[in-house]
């Protein structure tokens, strides 16, 4: 057997779903353009007696991510507006899967929890555009778990 990497296992990075939970629904995310979603590690570096050299201690991790999402739901402002009135701000799930069906190393999915938009659209108007609107946004999140995970590609096993 072969042990390169196959272009058919590369994943298409358009093959996937998105899901958000907010307030106990369930929904596909049908807004997402583009996603990108990843933990940022704290670490620290102290040299101790007899080393010549720093070392490292992962401490902690941040969650973070940003995305591109088509303006067309309004949920994210009208929860910034129950806040805005009375203090309590919801955060959602958001789950991910790719999967891409050419790809022999299956599928991984990922749930992040606490999930918190920086920049919520309120009103986009543009006279010389025909694109679809869409609006960026970092965001953060508290906890993740990895339910389904990537496989070796079907020629590395």
């Amino acid at each position: 057997m072969a042990n390169y990497t196959k272009l058919d296992d590369t994943l298409s990075g358009s093959e996937g779903k998105g899901f958000i939970t907010r307030s106990g629904q369930n929904r596909e995310m049908f807004e997402i353009s583009k996603i990108d979603v990843h933990v940022t590690l704290s670490v620290t570096e102290k040299k101790l007696l007899g080393h010549r050299m720093k070392q490292h201690k992962v401490v902690g991790a941040t969650g973070e991510g940003s995305g591109t999402f088509y303006f067309m739901n309004s949920d994210a402002l009208k929860e910034f507006i129950n806040y805005k009135k009375n203090g309590i701000y919801p955060a959602c799930t958001l789950q991910f899967t790719n999967e891409d069906p050419q790809s022999t190393v299956g599928r991984q999915t990922v749930t992040l929890f606490h999930v918190i938009l920086k920049t919520i659209p309120v009103a986009y108007l543009e006279d010389d555009s025909e694109d679809p609107i869409t609006f960026d946004s970092d965001f953060t999140f508290d906890d993740c778990d990895c339910l389904e995970a990537f496989q070796l590609p079907e020629n590395m096993r």
